[in-house]
């Protein structure tokens, strides 16, 4: 299938509706024209200035401005690949990643330290354009984006997305969330992640106006900008979703007469809070995706059309198939296949081997499939817990204990045996739905659990934290609570 690079629709935006609005900002509006004219201002800086060519890799700390945007348009249009990276990551991790992927340059809007090298400002990127090299012809398995992981595991993976993938992933997106032109979408996720880079490439590609603000931390700011703008497309993880459902109901009245669609992803949300966003939002498109960096948006969980099937993660998103690796009407591995799928992992040929095979990506995720076409999630391969040589899966676990009134999250993982028997026991993490009130002893708590599973399947050890660790996008990271005191 034909392919078509963001960077050229943002063009041919701008040349056939320059004045529309493509990027708003606390510090104001760009329009398509403009957002134009800084792309090939700045592609020609990094080139003549900088050196960047076909097959770089230039790396940006991702900022919520219109900067970071431009940047990362320029440099897919000199056939370079973009690692958006964590502008709040350690100088430490910086410099790892730095080291690893050995980019051109590191291009931060402030001062980075000596350990992270060849850093530039975005303030000197914007000379005159009058002796730029000419564009070179960007094709479709170009590396547009190396994107490193955030999952559950302790090592991030470098992905790299080909201008190919990332255009289908665009097209299968926009089939199902219905982003057009005249969408004014309000973007609060971190925009090195799958996600939040994910929904950009979308809007732009798609001429609609993206709104810029800094994240879930301040919630009246985010409910705000949903109101001032008239947003007609949001995309949150379960934490924003938190916060919509904690607003006054009243003031949030306006928003679901305008809010055409809301695109949700990045973890899990219980089948209690789909309910009620569906209450809260009547009229709007939600559409629930499952996912890997590796394989954008590969499944889609239409809420209001789905309403009988809430438990899964949808059927395959137009143009993907999805298959289970096991006999039919047996829980397997979930394999995906489809132009979307990452070229491969960064210098890591017998991983990305171990991961491709047959033009099929083995997800590591299992699941199970209906006679319908809809796919279960079921767990993480690394997560299923062997107590005594049989298998227990964490979220069998973990929705019993979201069904007591006092358990807002929870967490299951298997940790070693203490006492050499089982190979592994089952821990569990909880945090609380109300921090002053009084927390139900563990016996409590394994009795409920004791109603609907076998005896082999209670935790061992409860712990009540005050929250579980999570990435960036929301992902519960269970490595990590190994971590934990």
């Amino acid at each position: 299938m034909s392919f078509e690079p963001v960077f050229r629709q943002v063009l041919a935006h701008a040349a056939q509706a320059g004045e529309r609005a493509a990027i708003v900002h606390e510090a104001g509006t760009l329009t398509y024209s403009a957002l134009a004219h800084a792309l090939r201002d700045r592609a020609a800086a990094l080139a003549r200035r900088f050196g960047v060519c076909r097959g770089d890799r230039v790396a940006v700390l991702a900022e919520p401005t219109p900067d970071f945007l431009v940047t990362w348009l320029a440099v897919h249009s000199l056939a370079a690949a973009c690692v958006p990276l964590d502008a709040h990551a350690p100088a430490e991790r910086l410099a790892r990643v730095a080291a690893r992927l050995a980019p051109k340059l590191v291009v931060s809007g402030k001062p980075l330290p000596p350990s992270v090298p060849a850093q530039a400002g975005f303030v000197d990127l914007s000379p005159p354009t009058a002796d730029a090299p000419p564009a070179p012809a960007v094709g479709p398995e170009d590396v547009a984006d190396i994107l490193l992981t955030t999952g559950t595991t302790a090592d991030a993976k470098a992905v790299m997305l080909s201008h190919r993938a990332t255009a289908a992933a665009v097209r299968h997106i926009n089939a199902v969330v219905g982003t057009a032109p005249g969408d004014v979408e309000v973007l609060a996720l971190p925009l090195h992640h799958s996600f939040g880079l994910g929904r950009a490439r979308c809007v732009l590609a798609s001429g609609a106006t993206l709104v810029l603000v800094h994240g879930f931390v301040d919630g009246a700011r985010l409910v705000e900008a949903l109101l001032a703008q008239r947003a007609t497309g949001f995309a949150s993880v379960p934490a924003g979703i938190a916060i919509l459902l904690a607003c006054d109901r009243g003031r949030l009245a306006p928003l679901a007469r305008h809010l055409r669609y809301l695109e949700l992803g990045s973890a899990a949300m219980p089948e209690a809070q789909k309910r009620a966003l569906m209450h809260l939002l009547p009229e709007t498109r939600i559409c629930m995706h499952y996912g890997l960096t590796e394989a954008s948006r590969s499944a889609f969980l239409r809420l209001h059309e789905d309403r009988d099937r809430l438990e899964s993660i949808g059927r395959p998103s137009p143009g993907v198939e999805m298959r289970i690796a096991a006999p039919a009407g047996e829980i397997g591995e979930i394999e995906i296949r489809g132009e979307h799928l990452m070229s491969g992992y960064w210098q890591a040929p017998e991983l990305t081997a171990e991961k491709l095979k047959d033009g099929w990506l083995r997800t590591g995720d299992l699941g199970s499939v209906d006679a319908d076409g809809y796919f279960f999630l079921e767990a993480r391969i690394d997560e299923v817990i062997n107590v005594g040589g049989r298998k227990v899966l964490p979220r069998e676990i973990e929705e019993v204990l979201l069904g007591h009134p006092a358990v807002a999250e929870c967490a299951c993982l298997g940790e070693p045996d203490p006492q050499g028997l089982a190979g592994e026991m089952i821990s569990v993490w909880l945090v609380a739905r109300e921090r002053q009130a009084a927390l139900p002893a563990f016996g409590e708590l394994a009795k409920l659990l004791r109603q609907t599973l076998e005896p082999y399947k209670i935790p061992r050890r409860f712990r009540w934290i005050d929250e579980l660790p999570k990435s960036a996008s929301g992902k519960v990271q269970k490595h990590r609570l190994r971590e934990a005191p």
